[in-house]
Formats: structure tokens, C-alpha cells, sequence
């Protein structure tokens, strides 16, 4: 399979130098502008319409908020023409120099990032949620129009998501192979035991956010799309259908669509009677009502506002490809957008829309969504050196692009481990890291076996970056088990306990490993 470009979003839960507490950015935003500046970057700072600093653009990417002021996101790429050699070295580099500049930015007002994929101690209530939540208008629609619980993931549960660039054609057969490496990714990179200053029973308990979140969705179906389908998609068809199928609700749109994220637009409408988009796609206009500017608060308000007459296009197909939540998406964009009789047309043929979208999509990668966010910490620093250190925030991303590298070999492993077994396998490794086990099935196994793959696929300059993982297994303890295990070595009370985990698992990013 050819790679045409890498990338990563890198989410990191922000905490208090002092004490550990959660720590809700105030500065940093201008601060990592005036950073980036300084070494000559080309910058842009982002404002909020309540006038608060939430992003900073250059050529390196975008660092913005996730969910709220304690989870910051680093997207960072795309580098392009990741299958030729160096595609994963240059990306190494951009993610260095990203990292230096945040941590010098949160440095300058007494924060830091955690090596946690949650803040392991930080109570959620309603006040905080309202608080503390990014200034993003489409939390309002999804908590009252569609019956999320969106603050459960408020105490900053954060992972590291390898994007990686695939041909159209092999979009399908990559999220597959992707979807079913998701329990040993979640095993490697188990990092948030904790919730709320307890031991949760889960070695990575940030994934319990997503059936939590959708539990009393009024859509029934928005349940259903954080969940693994019975058997592998066969093709991008078979995808839209399983997102977009009759029993789906389709997603607010904006009033006029243009390339501004789903998550920030404000002027927006919701379709009336909820159509689902497959069925909204196939109208020839359609009565929507325009949201209130602001925020919405009841669902009732989403068909109370300003009627508006909406004609459907694929830029709707583009702007709603969030709608589902399994721990890896194909991404995508349009160079030239397909008129819609077009897409039906290919629609009807097998493998139809591959082969349109193939010479109209500006971009296809695949997202990982699985790995915890992990860090280089003291500890992993003093126990397995400096290589190791050094490869942490790299290593999902090496591992998702070995694996696509070898697409024969990739499903030749999914044909080995039965698909419907999966969630149950994805379940252990969620709760017991390596020692998970489903029966005969062993996610130990499947860890070997993903990492045998991948690093076959990597060069010498590139293979370095497999070293966290690779000690994971041979220590047989992913970052959880040493959380589990440092925390228990520890005197006193429960939060005194707990505030000097924190004040230890302090991420060491590239200008302090000494390397």
C-alpha cells in the first residue's frame, strides 16, 4: 500500500506544576504565538467570539483546545509523501519542535502536561463542565438536541491519534486493519487507570467515555456508532450505509458550507424531522431551521428558529464524516466536489465510489483513535533510557504506518483474529492491558504480532521509534501498570498520594531527555 502522507493530533491534559491539579489554560495561547514567532514561524492566533485565545496556526499545523481549557491538542502535518523514506523522521522533528514550544508556552503561567491519558483526579460536575468547556457552539446542540453526556470526558481525557495518509481504493481495507489492531494500540498505550482520584478498574478507563457519552442519546443509533459492526466493511458503500443509514440522525449543517471545522461553526441549521443524511442526501431540498446564534438550549429550539429552504451536496457527505466514534475514522476531503447524481450513479456500481472519489478527493488517511496520549516521564526516562524516552509520542504512529505498509500481510493477521470477537478482545485490553484474554485469544499476542508487522515495514533510520512498545512488552507493564505500581510504593494519604504521582508523571519533552 502506498502512504501518501502522515500526520498526528496530540491531545495533552494540562496540569498545575505545583500540585498536579488540573490546570485551565489562561495565556498560553498568546503565549505559544509570541514562542513561535520569536523562532521565525509563521503565525496565526485564533480568537473565540467571547474574545478568548483557543488556537495558534503555522506551518507545522494547529494547537487548539479539545474539549475544554485543561485538554490542549497539538494537530501537527501533514508531511508529505510518507512512502518514501523519511516521511516518519520528518514528522519526528515537527513534533519535537510543536512540543518544546507548548511546553515553554504552559511553563510561563506554572502549568505542564501530564503523562496520563486523563487527569487521574479531577471531579466533574455541572458547574465545571460550564466552566471550563471550550467555547465550541455545537457542545450545546450535542447535550440538549441530542442527549449527550459531552462532560464525562471534561476531566481531559486525551489520546494520540496517528493519521496516515492511503490511496482511496485502499481506504476500506486500511480502516479494517486498523479497526482490528484497536486492543493491542489500547494495550501498548493504556494511561489513565485513574478517575476522580480512584482506581477505576480499567487500564485505560478514557474509553469508557464513548457508551457514558451516547448511554441516553435520543437518537438511538448514536450508540450504535461508537460500536464495532458485526463484520469488516466491504467498501466504502458499506461504510457511508453503516454511518448514514436509515436508522441515524443526521448531524446539524452549517447554513453555508465552507472548510471552517464542524465543531466551531456557529451560524448553523438543523434539517426538520431529522432525516438521516443518506435520505437528506437523496431530497431535492429540504426545510431547515436556523440555530440560535450562541448556543442551544432545548431540543426544542432546534426547530423553533428562522426557516431556511437547504439543498444537499457532498460538501454535507464531507462536513458530517465525524458522525461516528469507532477508535479509527477515514478522513477525507474534496478537490472537486461530485455533483450528487454522480455519487448515486456510483453508488449502484461495486466499488462505484471508490472509483469516483479517486479523482475528485483532495486528501484520504486513515485516523487512529486508540492509543492513550503517552509521554516521556522520569521514570521511563531512569528505567529504560533515552532511546526509549524519546520514541513514546512517536510510536503509534510508526505502528499504524508499518502496519499499511504491507497491506497483504495486515490482512492475512485480520483473517487470523476473528472479527466478532473483537470488542470483547478490545474490552480486556481496556481493563487488563497485556494480560487480556478472551478465551484462547491473548492480546499479549496480538501486541507481538502487530509490532512483528509493522516493524518489518520500517527502515533502519525509522525502527527506533517501535522502542516504547517493544519495552512494554518485554516489561510486560504498559503506563497504567506503572502508575498502579509507583502509586502503591507511595506514603500517605489517598491525595497526598495521588498529588505526588502527578507532580512524577510530569511529561519530559524533547529539550529536557538529555538526548
Amino acid at each position: 500500500m502506498t502512504l501518501t502522507s502522515l500526520g498526528v493530533e496530540l491531545e495533552m491534559a494540562v496540569a498545575c506544576n505545583k500540585d498536579g491539579s488540573s490546570h485551565f489554560v489562561g495565556p498560553f495561547f498568546s503565549n505559544l504565538y509570541a514562542g513561535k514567532y520569536a523562532r521565525g514561524e509563521t503565525v496565526q492566533l485564533k480568537v473565540a467570539h467571547d474574545g478568548r485565545d483557543i488556537a495558534v496556526t503555522s506551518v507545522l499545523g494547529c494547537t487548539s483546545l479539545d474539549n475544554a481549557f485543561n485538554n490542549i491538542e497539538s494537530a501537527i502535518g501533514p508531511v508529505g509523501m510518507a512512502g518514501r523514506p523519511g516521511g516518519l523522521e520528518t514528522l519526528d522533528v515537527w513534533v519535537r519542535t510543536e512540543l518544546e514550544a507548548v511546553e515553554a508556552a504552559l511553563a510561563a503561567e506554572g502549568a505542564m502536561v501530564l503523562n496520563f491519558s486523563e487527569h487521574p483526579a479531577l471531579a466533574i460536575d455541572d458547574h465545571l463542565y460550564q466552566r471550563i468547556r471550550a467555547p465550541k457552539p455545537i457542545y450545546d446542540y450535542w447535550v440538549n438536541c441530542r442527549g449527550w453526556n459531552h462532560k464525562v470526558g471534561i476531566d481531559a481525557k486525551a489520546q494520540n491519534s496517528p493519521c496516515t495518509g492511503v490511496a482511496v481504493c485502499d481506504a476500506v481495507m486500511a480502516l479494517n486493519t486498523v479497526l482490528a489492531a484497536s486492543p493491542a494500540f489500547i494495550a501498548l498505550f493504556a494511561n489513565s487507570p485513574f478517575e476522580n482520584g480512584e482506581y477505576t478498574g480499567y487500564r485505560e478507563n478514557r474509553l469508557t467515555i464513548w457508551p457514558r457519552m451516547f448511554r441516553n442519546a435520543y437518537c438511538v443509533a448514536d450508540d450504535r456508532l461508537h460500536r464495532l459492526p458485526p463484520q469488516p466493511f466491504a467498501n466504502l458503500r458499506g461504510y457511508f450505509e453503516w454511518m448514514f443509514g436509515a436508522d441515524t440522525a443526521m448531524q446539524r449543517i452549517p447554513s453555508s458550507l465552507g472548510n471552517s471545522k464542524y465543531k466551531d461553526i456557529a451560524d448553523v441549521v438543523c434539517v426538520e424531522g431529522n432525516p438521516s443524511l443518506l435520505t437528506f442526501l437523496r431530497g431535492k431540498h429540504w426545510l431547515a431551521h436556523r440555530c440560535a446564534q450562541g448556543g442551544i438550549d432545548s431540543a426544542q429550539d432546534c426547530n423553533k428558529g428562522q426557516p431556511v429552504e437547504v439543498r444537499p451536496s457532498l460538501a454535507h457527505l464531507a462536513f458530517q464524516q465525524f458522525a461516528q466514534f469507532l477508535d479509527a475514522r477515514i478522513r477525507f476531503g474534496f478537490a472537486h466536489e461530485p455533483a450528487l447524481d454522480e455519487f448515486f450513479a456510483a453508488w449502484e456500481r461495486p466499488f462505484g465510489l471508490e472509483d469516483l472519489f479517486e479523482t475528485h478527493f483532495d486528501f484520504c488517511y486513515i485516523e487512529g483513535r486508540s492509543p492513550g496520549a503517552n509521554f516521556a516521564d522520569r521514570e521511563i526516562f531512569d528505567e529504560a533510557g533515552a532511546e526509549v524516552a524519546a520514541s513514546v509520542v512517536m510510536a503509534p504512529s510508526a505502528l499504524q504506518a508499518g502496519l499499511l505498509r504491507n497491506p497483504s500481510a495486515a490482512w492475512r493477521w485480520l483473517e487470523h483474529w476473528p472479527w466478532r470477537a473483537l470488542p470483547a478482545l478490545r474490552d480486556a485490553a481496556m481493563r487488563d492491558g497485556l494480560n487480556g484474554r478472551v478465551g484462547s485469544l491473548s492480546v499479549r499476542t496480538l501486541c507481538e504480532e502487530l509490532l512483528e508487522i509493522a516493524g518489518k515495514e520500517l527502515s533502519r533510520d525509522e525502527a527506533w521509534m517501535l522502542a516504547y512498545p517493544q519495552h512494554v512488552l518485554r516489561s510486560g507493564r504498559n503506563g497504567a501498570d506503572r502508575a498502579l505500581a509507583a502509586y502503591e510504593l507511595l506514603s500517605g494519604s489517598p491525595g497526598e498520594r495521588m498529588k505526588q504521582l502527578m507532580k512524577a508523571r510530569q511529561a519530559l519533552f524533547p529539550s529536557r531527555l538529555m538526548l
